[in-house]
């Protein structure tokens, strides 16, 4: 296995450079070229004074000028930083402020000339210094434990909570994901994820370390489900990624995608009627749900190669991960009993970084090793399989009945009528829940609530929660593609405004 991603990419580069790198609106970008842009970048920040081992801030959108922009600040030595190009205003600002990257490679815009005049960083556009003819740019030597990036995620005080990982843990990573789900030459892997989420590193080093293309969606196709549809067929992809409550909407299209052999779904509960339903839209491709914390890249992940009744398992570890599910007192509960999610190993992050450096908590050691408590819920099957059971703080208790919003999510997502929805519970001054408010987009003209609640009812039978309806036309969403619950969260109780 090579030392780093950008190492392993520059093998396909030696052994095939004419193969097809990145391709994106028609234009297709060989190894070559791209090594070459990633030597221009590489060469313009070594121009800038020394950014071996500091951050180096990549604020670009999906594309070759991500990706070449990525590989040159790697082989320069430094660590990425990726941020999307709508990475502006006050994150964008507590990011740079915290870790006053070397340099910052994206669009000379307000936020960049706000960096270059108060933090005192120099500032790239992707063509600065880029070579018509790549010169000798050896890249600077780095250890396993250097590290390789920084991802940052929404802390719960409100500010944004660094996690770094070293080369090590990224190229066993992306390693490991390839062969497991077949990505080489000839694969066309959907780059979908934003930058700033680690799942858009691994599209990227999963496909060029593999000597795979890389096939950035068009930001106008992402979140469009009949576009999307539309240009999975028409590239040819063979690999896609995205999030469950995502691809629930892309579901009248799917059978017409031949060329999709690997549909990999994370970042959310899976229910088992969706995985039934996707698994006979797609009978040709192979169906995996991945779970796990951006503190480990991911954790664990199963094959639905079988229909599930209730919510998909999460599976089994991934290879480097260790998962245990403790008690209270932090003792392995046996098979069945549920307790928190563990996870443990040699790529487990080490901590936070900047301003969330002080929260341990999470990174208390287990029977004296190194873990990462992920505040998640489970239990293992007498198999030895996980089952996800929630978030720790999604649990509610409802007239003394204790609920997992998920299940009752689950529940009537199941019905034909619901096409997606979600639920946030409403407390009262008292801080105890008195309801819970149901987020439903109906299936056409579909918004039967007497079937809804009757779905309810064969569930839960005389502990049936209360539950208001509210119907929309479609769900918040983060710019990861995930349900935006803090919008959902704040509702007041419909029956009292």
């Amino acid at each position: 296995m090579s030392r780093s991603v950008h190492d392993a990419v520059e093998l396909h580069v030696r052994r095939r450079p004419e193969a097809v790198a990145v391709e994106w609106n028609g234009t297709r970008l060989s190894y070559g070229e791209l090594a070459a842009r990633a030597a221009g970048v590489h060469r313009a920040l070594r121009a800038c004074g020394r950014v071996e081992g500091r951050p180096v801030a990549v604020r670009l959108p999906r594309g070759p000028d991500q990706v070449a922009s990525v590989l040159g600040a790697l082989s320069a030595g430094a660590h990425v930083v990726c941020m999307g190009a709508g990475d502006v205003g006050d994150r964008g600002r507590a990011v740079l402020d915290e870790l006053r990257p070397a340099a910052l490679v994206g669009a000379d815009d307000d936020l960049a000339r706000w960096f270059r005049d108060e933090a005192g960083g120099a500032t790239l556009r992707p063509g600065d210094g880029a070579p018509v003819i790549p010169p000798v740019t050896p890249p600077v030597p780095c250890a396993p434990e250097d590290l390789a990036y920084i991802a940052y995620t929404s802390g719960t005080t409100g500010r944004p909570k660094g996690i770094p990982h070293t080369h090590g843990t990224l190229v066993q990573f992306v390693t490991w994901f390839a062969a497991e789900f077949g990505i080489g030459p000839g694969s066309r892997v959907a780059q979908w994820a934003l930058p700033g989420y680690d799942a858009n590193l691994v599209e990227i080093f999963a496909a060029l370390t593999s000597g795979a293309t890389l096939c950035p969606v068009p930001e106008r196709t992402r979140t469009t489900p009949e576009r999307l549809v539309g240009w999975l067929a028409a590239e040819r992809i063979t690999h896609f990624q995205t999030v469950p409550s995502f691809i629930r909407t892309c579901l009248p299209g799917l059978a017409g995608l031949p060329h999709l052999g690997h549909l990999l779904l994370a970042g959310e509960v899976l229910p088992g009627e969706l995985a039934a339903a996707l698994r006979s839209a797609l009978p040709g491709a192979r169906l995996v749900n991945l779970y796990g914390p951006t503190e480990s890249i991911l954790a664990t992940w199963f094959e639905v190669d079988r229909r599930v009744r209730g919510t998909v398992p999460v599976g089994r570890p991934v290879p480097g991960r260790e998962v245990l599910v403790v008690d209270e007192h932090d003792l392995p509960c046996p098979p069945g009993a549920t307790g928190e999610i563990v996870v443990m190993g040699p790529h487990v992050t080490t901590g936070y970084v900047g301003a969330a450096a002080g929260g341990n908590a999470a990174f208390r050691p287990l029977a004296g090793r190194h873990a990462f408590r992920t505040g998640d819920r489970g239990r293992f099957r007498e198999d030895g399989v996980l089952e996800y059971g929630g978030r720790g703080d999604s649990q509610v208790k409802v007239n003394g009945s204790r609920l997992e919003l998920a299940e009752v999510e689950a529940v009537l997502a199941a019905q034909a009528s619901v096409a997606d929805c979600a639920v946030s519970a409403v407390t009262g001054a008292d801080g105890l829940v008195s309801r819970l408010v149901a987020h439903v987009v109906p299936r056409g003209d579909g918004a039967d609530q007497a079937a809804w609640r009757g779905a309810l009812r064969g569930a839960y039978g005389a502990s049936v929660p209360p539950v208001v309806f509210k119907i929309l036309d479609e769900l918040p969403r983060n710019v990861g593609g995930k349900v935006d619950r803090s919008r959902l969260e704040g509702e007041r109780d419909p029956a009292r405004n």
